[in-house]
């Protein structure tokens, strides 16, 4: 690039396009302005190529601008038609719609996020520049970039999106015919490396935004906040029965409970514990309920067991049709036990 460069440095005259130019012409010009402008002279072409259409879009690092403002200059210079103008109304309106600014002096939240960001584009896009100056071996060290700068994960988002569109430029100008044009200077190996070194750069930002988000405590509930909406029967004189405290139904891997209105008995077993949605007991691996013919003699024979044998003797008593239990309380459910 630097020998092309000194060759034509020596005849520093802006290329002409003929009206019914080749592509090989196209190329051959726009070789000629990726080359011998700037940044600087680019955003120059583009902006006065903004204001001579009365766009209000304005320009953005993360939209690529050197090949955008070659075809600006041609257009300018009376050597552009339509293939060409077409090509740039769907650049611009690739840009961001201009920031109104706010009567008072004073920079907004908005301008300031912008600017920030901007800065940090431009940081990284100097990394890129003096990959491309060091014949593709310089490596940049992202995330020391990052972190240096102090750059919060809000930014980091929009620093991908660049990042992605950059590298994605370089890939599109390996097959598409007008990318080609604007991209011929570069080799296809060293298009490849540009866009291994992107690869790379969009990686770092990954687990750069990882290691700086904030990690939210979750909230721990109380025991007391989670049984709060739960519905169940305190006590039921009729078969001298009365509910556990329901808290320990929070962590528990065994439950048992005793409908009064339906004559249903619920069993319900986790392996990990449930807990307490609202009015509905959550978590449980396994739920059998079965309805008593005797309630007053088989809750007895339930409430004096030990545990472990709770689950044989309701097995073996209870001979009605056996059901899954759907874990909702209500004013008739007695908790009976919990293990």
């Amino acid at each position: 690039m630097s020998k092309q460069k000194a060759k034509w440095a020596t005849n520093a005259t802006e290329p002409e396009l003929s009206v019914e130019y080749t592509q090989s012409e196209l190329i051959g010009v726009l070789n000629w302005y990726n080359v011998m402008t700037d940044s600087k002279t680019i955003g120059k072409y583009l902006n006065t190529y903004l204001k001579d259409i009365k766009s209000t879009k304005v320009l953005t690092q993360r939209v690529s601008q050197q090949t955008a403002g070659a075809v600006a200059r041609l257009i300018a210079r009376g050597l552009g038609d339509d293939k060409l103008e077409k090509w740039m109304s769907e650049w611009v309106m690739r840009l961001d719609d201009k920031v109104v600014a706010p009567p008072k002096k004073t920079v907004s939240i908005q301008e300031r996020t912008t600017f920030k960001l901007n800065e940090y584009i431009t940081g990284l896009d100097n990394g890129f520049e003096n990959f491309r100056e060091s014949d593709y071996k310089m490596k940049f060290n992202t995330e020391k970039y990052l972190a240096d700068l102090d750059v919060k994960a809000s930014y980091v988002r929009s620093l991908i999106m660049w990042a992605s569109e950059v590298r994605n430029e370089y890939v599109l100008s390996k097959t598409l015919p007008i990318m080609k044009e604007g991209y011929s200077t570069y080799t296809t190996p060293q298009k490849n490396k540009v866009i291994k070194f992107f690869d790379s750069m969009i990686d770092s930002l990954e687990k750069y935004r990882v290691a700086v988000t904030p990690v939210r405590k979750k909230k721990v509930v109380t025991t007391t906040k989670l049984i709060t909406k739960l519905k169940y029967l305190k006590s039921f004189p009729e078969l001298k029965l009365k509910s556990i405290n329901p808290e320990k139904l929070i962590g528990s891997k065994e439950a048992w409970v005793y409908n009064t209105k339906t004559k249903m008995v619920g069993y319900y077993a986790s392996i990990d514990g449930m807990t307490v949605t609202g009015t509905t007991l959550k978590g449980f691996d396994f739920s059998e309920q079965r309805r008593l013919r005797k309630p007053e003699e088989q809750l007895k024979l339930l409430t004096d067991s030990r545990k472990g044998q709770w689950i044989k003797k309701f097995t073996s008593m209870a001979k009605t049709v056996k059901t899954k239990g759907n874990g909702r309380f209500n004013d008739a459910s007695i908790i009976l036990k919990v293990f």
